[in-house]
């Protein structure tokens, strides 16, 4: 029992008397942890807590609408499928603020699916009353009266405010939706009881499944299967098209022959309804169309399930190599702590001690190191990390105020499995060589390594011209190579990891500037009815002539889908016909990005974007195949053009004609501003026109861009300097290391006469020269790391900036450089301090 206390305390002292490897490890650990848990449990703490939100609220699985609403045919359609669980029927209106510039949604308030969470104030109980969203309660308060411009199906102009309120179908706080109202952009959501509206049919249905209760919102599963219930309901909700087109048309000529009826009677003229016969082709209305949107097609909710995507995928990475290189030091550490305590090994068995009691030392030590630096990363993993990283990826999203921090055994487990591994197991390894010695032979210091001629020695026309130290360098460097190896590689590995980073962050920069200002010129796009008068053209070149306008085209605008199997999205492909081809470049710049070569619309092809044709796998040459509602097209690929979010592809008027089979016409405008800041200005001019849709915006684009990749920016920050604090854990760990196993050979030439600066540089030259070939490597390591981070790294509907630049280099360069130099100077010190007669003693 004595014994046991003994060694116990021995094993404790061990502690104390290295305190600075100790703490390194522990460090090490710490980092390597840190990143890990922290980047593991960020994705996960996301997506549950919007589960948890959508769960509560009962988020919609697919909301159904209608450009006739829906009426008690397509009630009976929907109420027939076997495959839904619940349907809510309600009703919406886009409405415009008197006195204010803010256009809203106003919905019926549905309590059973896709509710809303009160945020203060109340729910509406009758139909004065009306609930805002809680993004505009900086310019409205609780108990205001707000008149709306025009009223539509709702009954009421005026409403009092009595609640603020956050949608479970709205995530983004900045894109909302597009309406024909305003700027052609929601300014935000309002909600009122369901007998406000004055309606004859819904306006809009929101359906939960029975085949998606038990799958995970963000999952492939989920998505595919959506897809298909999606496909499902569409196709058995247009065969109601026809009836109700034929009713609609039906109406039409009743209410004209009602008018035409009361013409006469005004002049006295007797005629009966069935005498009037009015024209056909009088009569245009659109077909009956129908919009089955999912959750993917909301904003807000696709790009928070990318971040959460992109967390992963950057915790696939970085935090491996970052736990790698902190685990290749910590074994170098710990290999060279069981060298150093061999005299104390071989004590120890004199003593009478079994090997099992001496490996009870090391593991004492090694455990505690690594379970100390696994909580201490772990309690910041689990906290900070993922607190810092999710308040960066949703400050654009509703959600900001949802997210939880949630606790999983597996990052912890893998990161002290791994610990102990690079501490424990190795200690144990190295020391059971150990043991194998005998007692007396243990407590003699290790026998030094011969030097040995090395290659370069070979290359005598080089080697007679070298220093004799930097011949004593050089040999150095090759006596002990896995020194050498550990250096190089931990500092490569530190360098690779900060290319990374800085690269990622260089690829972000600017592309809003490049997309926005270099490619896509123009500022906006007007859509405009597909039936339109003369007088409402007439009406609106006026409006397209305006003096902040500089240039517009006309183009065919259409959108296409694309469903990817392998990550169950359904990407929306936009499609631009251009009216005049060759002047086409003047708003959409298409353009080869690494050439630069100015791509032209040609026929028989099609140039498309660059992130569609890497998602497709499609080259110049190849056939790809895009929908349109049920209806599939074939298009040749002639150019692929640089483009940095969004699907597109282009092509001009005769290839149109041809692909889609279909006569070529013009429904779009493509508008370039004098000036951006008159953007809203003039969107409220078009939108005032009869013939305009709506606007699409690229300033909102641009915003969405620069929100994207500035909490991105964030992301990379925090994780460049837990790689430069690695960098300096890891270089001072390598130096003393260095220092304590050649500690006799350093007290030997300052014995002769060395002084300490040159002490220094005999020692450290090696570092310096080693940090450089690893800083190099760490370039190729980092590059390398950069391009597979790129690739994955962006959601399917954008791509960055490929490009490295030289700084990226440099600086990545210089950080490690700076700590090797700082490094220097307290190795200096430590050299000074150096007892050479303690040194050298004799140990027989």
């Amino acid at each position: 029992m004595m014994k046991e206390k003994k060694l116990f305390k021995d094993a404790l002292q061990a502690i104390p008397n290295s305190l600075g490897r100790y703490l390194a490890i522990i460090l090490l650990i710490a980092l390597g942890t840190l990143a890990f848990v922290g980047l593991r449990m960020t994705g996960p703490d996301m997506r549950m807590s919007a589960s948890e939100f959508f769960n509560q609220y009962h988020l919609a699985d697919v909301t159904i609408t209608s450009n006739y609403g829906l009426n008690h045919a397509d009630q009976n359609t929907i109420d027939k499928q076997a495959n839904i669980k619940q349907v809510s029927w309600g009703y919406y209106q886009d409405a415009e603020i008197e006195d204010r510039s803010d256009t809203i949604r106003i919905f019926s308030n549905s309590k059973k699916i896709s509710s809303y969470e009160l945020i203060s104030g109340r729910m509406p109980a009758n139909d004065h009353e009306l609930a805002l969203s809680y993004l505009m309660n900086k310019n409205y308060h609780l108990g205001q009266k707000v008149t709306l411009k025009r009223k539509g199906i709702l009954k009421n102009k005026t409403y009092r405010i009595v609640g603020f309120v956050k949608s479970s179908e709205y995530l983004d706080k900045n894109q909302i939706a597009q309406t024909n109202l305003g700027t052609g952009k929601l300014t935000g959501i309002g909600v009122t009881t369901s007998n406000a509206f004055n309606s004859k049919s819904y306006q809009i249905a929101r359906i939960i499944f029975k085949d998606t209760a038990n799958l995970s919102p963000f999952s492939t599963k989920y998505r595919n299967q959506v897809y298909h219930n999606q496909k499902h309901l569409l196709t058995s909700l247009n065969k109601n098209r026809a009836s109700k087109y034929q009713s609609a048309k039906k109406q039409v000529q009743d209410q004209a022959k009602q008018q035409f009826l009361s013409k006469l009677a005004r002049h006295s003229t007797s005629i009966t309804p069935n005498q009037i016969k009015i024209p056909t082709f009088k009569i245009k209305l659109p077909y009956p169309s129908y919009t089955i949107s999912s959750r993917e097609d909301s904003i807000g909710y696709s790009s928070y399930r990318a971040d959460a995507e992109r967390v992963e995928v950057l915790a696939a990475v970085f935090p491996t190599f970052l736990f790698a290189v902190a685990a290749l030091v910590s074994l170098t550490t710990m290999m060279r702590f069981v060298e150093e305590e061999r005299a104390n090994i071989g004590l120890l068995k004199a003593l009478g001690y079994s090997n099992m009691a001496v490996r009870l030392k090391f593991l004492i030590y090694s455990t505690s190191a690594a379970i100390i630096g696994v909580a201490l990363g772990a309690s910041v993993g689990y906290t900070f990390l993922p607190n810092m990283i999710t308040k960066a990826y949703t400050v654009n999203s509703t959600l900001a105020s949802n997210l939880h921090l949630y606790f999983l055994w597996s990052p912890v487990l893998v990161s002290l499995l791994v610990a102990l591994l690079a501490t424990s197991v190795i200690s144990i390894i190295t020391l059971d060589a150990t043991l194998h010695e005998k007692p007396t032979r243990l407590m003699l210091p290790k026998t030094p390594k011969y030097g040995s001629r090395i290659l370069l020695e070979r290359a005598t026309f080089i080697w007679k011209h070298l220093s004799f130290s930097a011949k004593v360098t050089a040999r150095n460097i090759f006596r002990y190579k896995s020194r050498m190896l550990m250096t190089i590689m931990g500092i490569a590995g530190c360098t690779g990891l900060l290319v990374m980073g800085l690269g990622i962050r260089d690829s972000l920069q600017g592309i809003s500037d490049i997309q926005y200002s270099q490619i896509m010129k123009n500022d906006i796009i007007a859509l405009t009815n597909q039936q339109i008068t003369q007088k409402q053209k007439i009406n609106l070149r006026k409006t397209l002539h305006d003096s902040k306008i500089r240039n517009y085209q006309a183009a065919h605008y259409a959108q296409l889908t694309k469903h990817l199997d392998k990550s169950g999205a359904t990407e929306n492909v936009i499609l631009i016909a251009a009216g005049d081809a060759t002047k086409f470049k003047d708003v959409i710049n298409l353009r080869n990005r690494q050439t630069k070569e100015q791509l032209s619309l040609k026929d028989n092809s099609i140039v498309i974007s660059e992130k569609l044709a890497k998602i497709l796998n499609a080259k110049v040459g190849s056939i790809i195949n895009l929908n349109e509602g049920n209806k599939s097209y074939s298009f040749k690929v002639g150019g692929i053009s640089e483009m940095y979010i969004g699907h597109y592809i282009f092509m001009n008027r005769h290839e149109f004609t041809k692909t889609m089979g279909s006569k070529y016409t013009t429904n779009a405008y493509l508008i370039t501003m004098k000036k951006r800041s008159e953007v809203n200005q003039i969107s409220r001019k078009l939108m005032k026109q009869a013939d305009v849709q709506t606007i699409i915006s690229n300033s909102s684009n641009s915003k969405l861009l620069t929100g994207f990749t500035g909490s991105l920016n964030q992301v990379i920050l925090i994780l460049v300097l837990i790689s430069s604090l690695l960098a300096v854990v890891v270089i001072y760990n390598l130096t003393n290391i260095n220092i304590a196993e050649r500690i006799r050979e350093l007290s030997t030439v300052k014995v002769l006469g060395f002084y300490d600066e040159e002490a220094t540089m005999y020692i450290y030259r090696e570092t310096i020269i080693l940090s450089l070939i690893g800083i190099l490597f760490g370039f190729g390591f980092g590059w390398w790391l950069h391009h597979f981070i790129i690739t994955n790294l962006p959601p399917d509907m954008a791509m960055f900036n490929p490009a490295m630049y030289p700084m990226n280099f440099i600086v990545s360069a210089l950080i490690p450089a700076v700590i090797t130099l700082v490094m220097s100077i307290a190795v200096y010190h430590q050299i000074k301090r150096i007892n050479m007669l303690d040194a050298l003693k004799s140990v027989e």
